[in-house]
């Protein structure tokens, strides 16, 4: 059974459910390279294949029940703009993180806002004890937000998703 997911509120921040509206307002910012430098994923082609990927996130479950889906667009409080997304998966007792901030809001403390809220959903929803995010060894912007939230290191060692590269994987108990 899914659960509903609901908008997070912060000082600086509202984060919305995905849906496939959302599409056309975040497609331009997904598109820019700058944001798949230590991803596998390339930028989308086309508005189709957002809308298409946000139609399953809207499930908010894989298919066989196992795992939530949980994502949120993330807008400013302040003028309404889009400035990334955050995402979850849920499932067994680990959350397993992402996040994405579009390059003209880096460094302004944006993403560690928006992750935080996530992570309290997660905790207080979810009753999930476990978080963790993989990131690359090079990305010192994702490795401080991490970090700064008191994600401890626990692992390095190749990357599965990228050939050639290395990954930390990091972890917090909630």
């Amino acid at each position: 059974m899914t659960r509903n997911l609901r908008s997070l509120s912060t000082t600086r921040l509202v984060l919305e459910p995905v849906t496939q509206a959302h599409a056309a307002p975040l497609f331009e910012a997904m598109r820019d390279p700058l944001l798949y430098r230590y991803e596998p994923r390339k930028p989308p082609q086309t508005l189709e294949n957002v809308r298409a990927r946000f139609a399953l996130w809207e499930e908010r479950q894989s298919y066989d029940g196992s795992s939530h889906w949980l994502n949120w667009a993330v807008r400013r409080r302040d003028d309404a703009a889009y400035i990334g997304l955050v995402q979850a998966t849920v499932s067994a007792g680990l959350a397993t993180i992402g996040y994405t901030i579009f390059t003209p809001f880096w460094r302004m403390g944006y993403g560690k806002e928006a992750v935080a809220a996530m992570i309290a959903e997660i905790r207080d929803t979810y009753e999930t004890p476990l978080v963790q995010a993989w990131v690359d060894v090079e990305n010192t912007a994702s490795i401080g937000l991490l970090e700064s939230l008191r994600f401890k290191r626990v692992w390095t060692g190749p990357s599965e998703d990228q050939p050639g590269r290395t990954d930390h994987r990091y972890e917090s108990r909630l």
